[in-house]
This record gives C-alpha cells, structure tokens and sequence, in this order.
C-alpha cells in the first residue's frame, strides 16, 4: 500500500510542476497566456489560471464563485506532426470542445466544428494579446450560415487576493 502512495505521490509532484525550459518558437506563442486572469465586473468572483505543465503544454483552471458551469479547465499545445496549435477544454456544463488554430500576425485563430442532431455548429476563436491583457473573441455559424458574435471580452490579470 506504501508503494502505491509514494508512486501516486511522485505522478502528482511530477504534472504539478509547470514546464518551460525548451520551449519551441510555435510554444513559446503561447507564453502571453501563462498567468493568472479574471474579466470586468467579475474580479471577485472569477478567475482563470494558466501554466505550463509537464510536454510544455499550457493548462488553464478556471473558477467561477457564482455559475459553476464556468467552471473549466483547457489545455493549449501545439503539434509539430499536424503543424497546428490545439485547444481543448472540458467545462462545468459538462460540455467540450477541440479547436485547431493557426498564429496569423498578431493573434491566434483556433476554429472547430461539431454535428448536433440535424445542426452543424462553427466557431471561430481569436485570442490576441493587448498590453499585458488578451482581447478575446469567439464568433459561431450555425449550418453554415452567417458567423455571429457569441462572446466577446478582456481578459485581465486578477487582482492579488490578500487571505
């Protein structure tokens, strides 16, 4: 039984220290989101924390006081044999989603798809950083029809919480 708690032990100190020595170019991309984040009018009840873990790759927690569906955690990567950056995030609702993105001048595109009974949803995600904060914007079609904004914000770093 000891054996098995100090392996379980090492696996958990191993993916909780975060990771980013070696990074590649197309990683080190990813680097402005690394921090911890919340938006407008939410600072005391939201918060998103992103780090490197272990396969420098980026992981996000968030954490949200008033609607646990918010709740979320997402993984940021990129793959070398697919020559693209993937997004995937597991959220309260119990809902996920895979986004393939592209760095294109100045900010990521991700864009992903998923069948629905009869509909065909799109998205299209852009994430671009602004002065120590990320405009973040995330549009949708429906059956291939026009693309409408479904969300739109800044993130911004959270404030320092004194215990």
């Amino acid at each position: 039984m000891r054996r098995y708690i100090l392996i379980a032990t090492i696996l958990i100190s191993i993916n909780c220290f975060g990771q980013s020595d070696n990074l590649t170019v197309e990683q080190e991309r990813l680097s402005f989101i690394k921090g911890k984040w919340t938006v407008d009018g939410s600072e005391l009840t939201y918060i998103e924390i992103c780090d490197w873990i272990q396969g420098n790759h980026l992981q996000c927690v968030s954490s949200s006081k008033e609607n646990k569906a918010d709740n979320s955690i997402s993984y940021f990567s990129y793959s070398k044999l697919e020559n693209a950056y993937i997004y995937y995030g597991l959220y309260g609702s119990g809902n996920s989603r895979t986004l393939r993105g592209q760095w294109i001048d100045d900010r990521f595109v991700f864009e992903g798809q998923r069948q629905t009974g009869d509909n065909l949803t799109k998205w299209r995600v852009t994430m671009k950083p602004n002065n120590g904060k990320i405009d973040f914007l995330e549009e949708r079609s429906v059956d291939n029809g026009e693309w409408k904004e479904s969300a739109r914000f800044q993130y911004k770093p959270a404030p320092e919480q004194n215990n």
